[in-house]
């Protein structure tokens, strides 16, 4: 099954990419839903090739299983990011992340997740749309923000 969800940011597109590119970025945008014991051991900035490991803490107490987050594109000139996810009861969870300009001021943040949990799967599923909503939300504070993680 896919979730597929877009926003439109209030910042240009250029700005919004460099900020997915940073770990520090998905641990601001998924605090207080999700969390990931070892994500001090994430590199600054993500990098293609890459498999980073971490236990998930779901609504950042609650011990989850083992996440593993394999980098397998990440395209300076298409503004897009492309993880093969997976561990416990999710089997695939493979996301992608494409940042698209709309004018100057503005751009397009899309995220598309393909999910394979065996039977949980539609669980998952709603579990995923419910998750990235929250994302997209904790973006535009960010940005609002001016891109303060702290």
């Amino acid at each position: 099954m896919k979730v597929r969800i877009a926003s439109t940011f209030n910042t240009p597109a250029g700005q919004a990419w460099m900020a997915v590119r940073e770990s520090k970025t998905l641990i601001y945008v998924t605090k207080g839903f999700l969390g990931f014991k070892g994500a001090e051991m994430f590199p600054v900035r993500w990098e293609k090739g890459r498999t980073e490991k971490a236990r998930l803490l779901f609504f950042g107490i609650i011990p989850g299983w083992s996440h593993r987050l394999r980098f397998t594109e990440i395209s300076d000139e298409k503004n897009q990011l492309l993880t093969e996810e997976g561990g416990g009861i999710i089997s695939q969870w493979n996301h992608l992340i494409k940042v698209e300009q709309k004018d100057e001021q503005s751009c397009v943040y899309t995220d598309e997740i393909e999910i394979k949990a065996g039977i949980l799967t539609p669980l998952v599923w709603m579990y995923a749309n419910i998750f990235y909503r929250y994302r997209q939300h904790r973006w535009t504070k960010l940005i609002e923000n001016r891109y303060d993680t702290t």
